[in-house]
């Protein structure tokens, strides 16, 4: 995990290098009332917490304020290290205390998460198919991954952040996107990624690895518990795949938000 006060300046020179346009291009979706969210996690919603004209002051001037209600796993957003737990302990050994994540004391949770600045793939494994939109029952291997590779041109190295698009976000907004089976990568395709040493993995998809993750979440306890990379959940790749650029610089600021298990994020690419 890095250090949220240093910068990897070699990861970020690679990802300055990935640069040829100077365009900049988001990759988050936009965050809205009805927006989807994952069965299990609270819903997003934003009202007027205060109106213009509840109180106008005498020159006339007034403001409004709002009010913010969303669980930190809804919307574009980042898994913090301490979202995973398996038999009790977390990614450094300790107790999964939720009391001590509740008072903000975990070393785990989102404000230990760092800024991300570094070199970007894009794996388009849609495009990889031939296809819009990966089926739901679409498993991600590791020879995958490699074909995605040769097929761009472009190796992943330790330290990259590797992005996948399945085209499910094209159910943004319909029932389809929390279907019970979603495409990604299965157990071997993840411990592929973290091989690599990637330091930051995401998908367009609300739950990165091959759903449903009723009954077990191999990937996220692979990647989060015992490999220490975070995962990015619910992208919107769609824009990036267009330009058909495979690498970029890829940056993300996480909140330094304390008890969180995740963050909302703002990720862009610049090709």
């Amino acid at each position: 995990m890095a250090d949220p006060a240093t910068l990897d300046l070699s990861a970020w020179r690679s990802g300055v290098d990935a640069v040829r346009e100077g365009r900049l291009i988001e990759l988050g979706q936009i965050f809205h009332a009805g927006m989807p969210h994952y069965p299990t996690h609270p819903d997003f919603s934003i009202s007027l917490h205060r109106r213009h004209g509840d109180r106008v002051r005498a020159d006339g001037a007034s403001s409004a304020s709002c009010h913010w209600s969303f669980g930190g796993h809804t919307g574009t957003h980042v898994d913090a290290l301490c979202h995973v737990s398996q038999e009790g302990m977390l990614a450094d050994g300790t107790v999964a205390d939720n009391d001590r994540i509740e008072r903000g004391a975990s070393p785990l949770d989102a404000a230990s998460l760092a800024p991300v600045l570094r070199r970007g793939v894009l794996f388009d494994m849609a495009r990889l198919d031939g296809v819009a939109c990966l089926p739901g029952d679409r498993v991600l291997m590791p020879g995958d991954f490699e074909r995605a590779e040769q097929a761009a041109g472009v190796t992943l190295v330790a330290g990259d952040v590797a992005l996948i698009r399945t085209g499910w976000s094209r159910h943004w907004g319909a029932p389809e996107y929390n279907a019970p089976e979603t495409p990604g990568p299965g157990a071997e395709g993840g411990m592929w990624l973290a091989d690599r040493g990637v330091a930051l993995v995401g998908s367009d998809t609300a739950v990165f690895e091959k759903g449903p993750v009723t009954d077990a979440a191999p990937v996220h306890r692979l990647l989060l518990l015992e490999h220490r990379i975070p995962i990015m959940e619910n992208l919107a790749l769609d824009a990036l795949a267009m330009t058909g650029a495979a690498t970029f610089f890829f940056a993300a600021l996480p909140l330094r938000a304390c008890s969180a298990t995740a963050s909302p994020l703002r990720p862009v690419a610049i090709i």
